[in-house]
């Protein structure tokens, strides 16, 4: 697909693939404090939003004293899965928290999202930055860091409902997103040696493995990072500068920069515009490939960008620092490629065992481009993204009852890359970014 026929789709994009129609939905759990409430859906995506509102109540849970390698937080949370063959998790995490927030806001539920927030702001009191999860063995590493959108999210709530002490809490906040920003995301020695190369961070873990610190990324196991490499399963993840892991720092430095400028204090949103320019500059110089018209990681120990074509060059459009004329390269030469029949996927390059790559698509890669997509005028093109990746989805929950943490996109009848950890059923940010994108496809 050339640039000529993508920048002319039209509002409905037919789909190359679709999915059956869905079954009746499965009787719902009914939680022990509320019954859901919303009425009936008669969408397509119907069945699966009523089995999604039912299920939340499985994934909370409440641990307010340490237990064991358990640490114990203030607030309610949401834990990833509840596979009934493997129960994996009991502790919340970090990135996988904000994707099922966005599913919670607007519902019974919503209530969560504060929840989520207060929990990771008691984390960096505690330890300074935010752990993996919420496990003692955890605390060698982070994770990606969306403390201040989520934070950012509870705010618009409070703002919303009219709270008088929104500013106050966004005060509070910000004071230690920054401390985070600061101890851990621009730290320069051990225990949180991340910053490495003109103004830049990798991931990182106190061991100084690669294999944790792609664990760190969230990206495990994938072909970033020369992942691909004979006997190399972790790549070499400490020697890259990360395409995603720097946009995510440019969106906290602007979301800090907002936050003092709305709170009166024009020093502190100085100090943190200009240092969002600055990493936006040395990004745009370090990583975007004017030849290919793409953004790749950066190997700072070799001083040359990584030759793997990954959906963290999207990461930038969500973040917002690419330029309008990057963006319709990326749209017109790499979105063709990336679009399966199921959503977006991962890497373009496959490799045995690598969960993060073709044929594999993850919902909060879907979310950050498709938001990406949109913040740049490509409407049509985002909302393909997210009807394609709920299709696929919908499809899924019609043969299994309940949705997974990925999905093959390539060809969504045939089962994922399972990758070392198989596939986990549950899944709490594919439920919250499918809740999104229904809801985004709702109002278009």
């Amino acid at each position: 697909m050339g640039v000529g026929n993508l920048m002319a789709m039209p509002a409905h994009i037919t789909a190359t693939w679709q999915a059956a129609a869905p079954p009746e939905p499965p009787a719902p759990h009914r939680g022990a404090s509320e019954e859901p409430t919303a009425a009936p859906d008669v969408s397509p995506y119907g069945p699966v939003l009523q089995y999604v509102t039912a299920f939340w109540d499985r994934l909370f849970r409440f641990h307010p004293h340490d237990e064991g390698t358990l640490i114990g937080l203030p607030r309610a949370y949401v834990v990833p899965s509840v596979d009934p063959v493997r129960p994996l998790f009991q502790e919340m995490y970090y990135w996988d928290s904000y994707f099922s927030a966005l599913g919670l806001v607007g519902t019974l539920h919503e209530w969560l999202v504060f929840d989520l927030a207060e929990n990771m702001a008691a984390l960096v009191e505690r330890f300074g930055f935010i752990p993996n999860g919420t496990r003692y063995y955890f605390t060698s590493r982070s994770q990606p860091p969306f403390f201040t959108k989520m934070y950012r999210l509870a705010h618009e709530l409070k703002t919303a409902r009219g709270d008088a002490d929104a500013d106050e809490y966004l005060r509070h906040m910000t004071r230690l997103g920054v401390r985070e920003h600061e101890t851990c995301w621009l730290g320069e020695k051990h225990p949180h040696e991340r910053r490495k190369y003109r103004g830049l961070s990798r991931y990182h873990d106190i061991n100084y493995s690669h294999f944790l610190a792609s664990c760190e990324s969230g990206w495990d196991h994938s072909t970033r990072c020369d992942g691909t490499e004979p006997g190399a399963e972790a790549g070499r993840w400490m020697d890259f500068l990360p395409v995603c892991l720097n946009s995510i720092l440019y969106a906290r430095e602007v979301d800090f920069a907002w936050a003092f400028a709305r709170l009166g204090s024009a020093t502190e949103a100085d100090y943190w515009h200009r240092a969002a320019e600055e990493r936006a500059a040395t990004m745009n110089e370090l990583m975007w490939d004017e030849g290919q018209g793409f953004f790749f990681d950066f190997d700072w120990k070799a001083e040359r960008r990584s030759p793997c074509a990954s959906l963290a060059g999207f990461y930038p459009l969500w973040a917002g620092f690419a330029t309008q004329r990057q963006v319709e390269v990326i749209v017109e030469r790499w979105l063709p490629q990336f679009l399966l029949p199921g959503g977006l996927v991962t890497a373009l390059d496959s490799h045995p065992g690598r969960q993060w790559a073709y044929p594999n698509g993850w919902a909060p890669l879907q979310w950050l481009a498709a938001t990406g997509l949109e913040r740049y005028g490509f409407k049509a093109e985002a909302n393909e993204v997210r009807r394609r990746w709920c299709d696929t989805c919908t499809h899924a929950f019609t043969k299994a009852g309940t949705l997974a943490e990925k999905y093959n996109v390539a060809d969504p009848h045939a089962e994922p890359e399972h990758g070392l950890y198989g596939l986990v059923q549950g899944f709490g940010w594919t439920n919250g970014v499918f809740v999104d994108f229904a809801r985004s496809l709702a109002s278009t």
